[in-house]
């Protein structure tokens, strides 16, 4: 539940990175990816690191709504 809200915040390219890359059984790869959204494989891997951090950002906010508290690092 969490994980699906989060990706809901992404922006449409971000999360279909995230998803493609990490979420399906069949992993794109960067390069493939790339291809597809007309940028350089570097380029997705620095959106799928951007998206990364987002969705950690979203779900940590998400578990403090339901009154949990995070562990200290």
């Amino acid at each position: 539940r969490w994980i699906r809200e989060a990706l809901a915040e992404l922006p449409a390219r971000e999360a279909k990175i995230i998803r493609e890359r990490l979420l399906e059984d069949d992993a794109r790869t960067l390069e493939s990816l790339g291809r597809e959204l007309g940028v350089s494989k570097e380029r997705v891997r620095q959106l799928e690191a951007r998206a990364l951090t987002k969705l950690r950002r979203s779900l940590e906010s998400l578990w403090r709504a339901d009154g949990n508290a995070l562990p200290d690092a």
